[in-house]
């Protein structure tokens, strides 16, 4: 019962904070306006979304901005009816972004090197992370921190697999428990959060310090505190946003918690042969990153905070996205019988393993199909353009502007899916091949070209594992009175699951006596 108070103040204060920064917007798009007076010239671009005058007209641009806060899959679906493949331009609060939805374009735009379209300033400027938590994408092992994971992961894939679901099963028990015979409501995008927390410290800092009741409690008010910002982020300019962190968050004292917390863990990574570790403690990400810091970067606090903010930009798209399965699931609880047929035989004949939950076919269809209809973002694929650059076809992009792809023309295509706004659980089992780690043009969930995510087959195990042991252990149902999914909450481009929903969930009951 607690549980369920805490969430609830906090999806509150969500709200509360939402509505505030809609009413000071006005306010804060003067400060906008002061702070950005030299512009790119983006007149080649149509615009859509300002239809109350000319795009340079401030009422205009501000209408535009407002609009694209509370319906930006709307404004991109009305750009793509009116414009087909030829891109155009959107107002932001913060600034223009030109949108494309050309497979070609797209294709250019997520191999153009970084000096040209740079993928790491437009991630910086969007979500704040760097500046939030203090670190600094100048630094010389900044990009460590973004390459250690690909080669790491690449290096120990099996054994991370296996230490991530053994985490996630232990906090399924501490956080569900064994279940009941009797329907028990629980928030759910706050439920799979815990979860997903607790199990992503496993790779993260590795055990005992996952398992330490106040390090994730922490790393719980870190991830609320980052979800505001980044909302804020999107409202305020660059040069007010450290204000805003000091005001709306008490992310600096959490950090200063969570450094002590971390140093006796750095301490004994310093002082051990990696090989007298034991095999269970390995897999983290810590031990090699303190192993390849050097200078400002290995004092203790900027390593907390860098290794805290990574885990900020990576945990929250596999949280989405299982809640939005969860969601589909529990709408749908018919669909559990089909996919229990597929796991109960594997799991009693192979176990929980990458190889036997990679034989799971139904539960990756059931999963990629809620990914592609609902996504994390109606954007994807940002880019800063650092210098003026020019695509293939003569495109013309000046220097500062911002660019992004429309993911709805990819994934609602409906020359490549039948009937692509209907949810169909087992739509991709006609194709077992494309996978939810296959990367297609059609396919952009997990990225395209050289920021394709590196973690993919990681998170995709972890949602898998996951989401088949929540369906062959409980039964899982909306609330009485609730016919239809939880609508999503729109919030820019930003896609996330409906924030105060509750499932019902109890023990698993034999077939006859489900419902």
């Amino acid at each position: 019962m607690n549980l369920g108070r805490t969430i609830s103040q906090t999806l509150s204060m969500w709200h509360s904070l939402r509505i505030i920064l809609l009413l000071t917007s006005g306010v804060i798009l003067v400060f906008v306006f002061i702070s950005k007076r030299h512009r790119p010239n983006l007149d080649a671009f149509p615009t859509v979304g300002c239809s109350f005058g000319p795009s340079r007209c401030f009422s205009s641009y501000y209408l535009g901005a407002i609009r694209f806060l509370i319906d930006a899959p709307g404004i991109l679906q009305e750009g793509y009816e009116k414009h087909g493949s030829r891109p155009f331009k959107v107002a932001t609060m913060l600034r223009w972004t030109v949108v494309f939805s050309d497979p070609q374009h797209m294709v250019e735009i997520s191999n153009a090197a970084e000096a040209d379209l740079s993928f790491r300033e437009a991630m910086k400027d969007i979500m704040g992370v760097d500046d939030a938590f203090g670190t600094h994408v100048s630094s010389p092992d900044h990009d460590l921190l973004a390459e250690l994971p690909k080669s790491h992961i690449t290096k120990n894939a099996a054994n991370i697999c296996g230490e991530v679901q053994d985490e996630l099963f232990t906090s399924l028990e501490n956080i569900l428990g064994n279940g009941t015979n009797e329907w028990t409501a629980i928030p759910a995008l706050g439920t799979v959060n815990r979860i997903m927390a607790q199990t992503w410290q496993r790779f993260f800092v590795g055990f005992p310090l996952c398992r330490n009741s106040e390090w994730c409690s922490l790393v719980a008010k870190i991830h609320k505190d980052a979800a505001i910002l980044s909302v804020t982020r999107r409202l305020v300019p660059s040069w007010t946003f450290p204000f805003f962190v000091r005001i709306a968050s008490n992310l600096e004292a959490n950090i200063d918690r969570a450094t002590m917390l971390l140093g006796p863990a750095v301490e004994t990574c310093t002082s051990v042969d990696e090989c007298s570790v034991p095999n269970h403690q390995k897999i983290d990400l810590l031990m090699r990153l303190i192993r390849r810091s050097a200078g400002e970067d290995s004092l203790l606090r900027n390593l907390t905070a860098r290794l805290l903010g990574f885990t900020i930009a990576v945990a929250s798209t596999p949280t989405n996205t299982l809640t939005h399965a969860l969601y589909h699931l529990a709408t749908n609880p018919e669909v559990a019988r089909a996919l229990r047929d597929e796991v109960d035989p594997i799991v009693q004949r192979d176990g929980w393993n990458i190889r036997s939950v990679g034989k799971m076919s139904k539960i990756d269809s059931f999963l990629k199909e809620s990914a592609r209809i609902n996504g994390v973002s109606s954007l994807g694929f940002f880019r800063q353009v650092m210098r003026d650059f020019s695509l293939s076809d003569g495109t013309f992009l000046p220097k500062d502007c911002f660019v992004a792809v429309s993911l709805s023309p990819f994934h609602r295509d409906s020359a490549t899916y039948e009937a692509p706004d209907e949810f169909r659980p087992f739509r991709f089992l006609e194709n077992p091949e494309c996978s939810m780690t296959t990367i297609t043009p059609e396919w952009l969930f997990f990225g395209h070209g050289k920021h394709v995510c590196p973690g993919r087959f990681l998170v995709t195990h972890q949602l898998k594992v996951m989401f088949a042991y929540m369906v062959s252990a409980y039964d899982i149902r909306v609330e009485d009175g609730r016919t239809s999914r939880p609508p999503n909450f729109i919030f820019g481009e930003g896609i996330v699951p409906n924030l105060s929903a509750n499932v019902l969930y109890r023990t698993r009951q034999p077939e006859n006596g489900a419902h």
